[in-house]
């Protein structure tokens, strides 16, 4: 839980410092508690930060997600990456991506990828934006037992934004990278709408899958999401 709300504190302090350097991005807040029959609560934190500049672009995310039942711990995740974009052209760059996962209850004590590719829009208007990356590199996990494996892999990607209206976005997210110890694909849908000013709800649907999970743990995970989401 420490960790948890580590990340919002650290969020607020950098949209502050952030919005002054030229940065933009927004931070994501979930929460829902059950209780009678069923006592379950879930919290899920998520925060983006962008510095779009002439020649460069950085791209930082993090995440959080602690679910509990009855008092039980059932799923803890934690994410981060920091990706750096080389604009070759209007329409193309090269990238350099870093990641970093823990999922204990998805059998991973950590995972890290390193990747370099290319990028390009596919589409690019007001209204709908859509582009793909293409990329390799390598990937170290660590499972829940302390077993260690390195991998190449290769990584694939594609993000859909479509402003429906001024106050409606729908995004779609897809990504896969992997290899011969297996592939993490990922899928992400989700439908924002501006409440008020820098304020916006937003409901998402994720879907990861790993092709060689660990034993003891499910090939999919889903996550149906409903936050609120602050843009700075």
């Amino acid at each position: 839980m420490k960790k948890l709300l580590l990340i919002p504190l650290l969020a607020t302090v950098f949209a502050g410092q952030a919005v002054a350097e030229g940065w933009g991005g927004n931070a994501e807040l979930g929460y829902v508690q059950t209780g009678g029959n069923a006592d379950t609560s879930s919290l899920n934190l998520k925060g983006k930060a962008v510095k779009d500049g002439e020649e460069w672009r950085t791209t930082a995310e993090a995440g959080a997600l602690k679910s509990d039942s009855a008092g039980t711990t059932t799923s803890e995740k934690y994410n981060a990456s920091v990706q750096e974009d080389w604009k070759l052209s209007e329409s193309g760059y090269l990238f350099g991506r870093l990641t970093y996962e823990q999922d204990k209850f998805g059998g991973y004590n950590s995972r890290t990828t390193e990747t370099i590719g290319y990028g390009f829009d596919i589409m690019k208007s007001d209204e709908k934006q859509w582009n793909a990356e293409i990329g390799g590199g390598a990937r170290q996990s660590e499972d829940t037992t302390g077993t260690k494996v390195s991998d190449t892999i290769v990584r694939a990607s594609t993000v859909f934004n479509w402003q429906i209206n001024k106050a409606t976005k729908f995004t779609q997210e897809l990504s896969t990278e992997g290899g011969k110890e297996g592939y993490i694909t990922k899928s992400l849908t989700a439908l924002t709408n501006q409440l008020a000013g820098n304020l916006s709800s937003k409901v998402s649907y994720a879907v990861q899958n790993n092709s060689k999970a660990p034993a003891g743990t499910k090939a999919s995970d889903t996550i149906l999401s409903a936050s609120l989401v602050f843009s700075y």
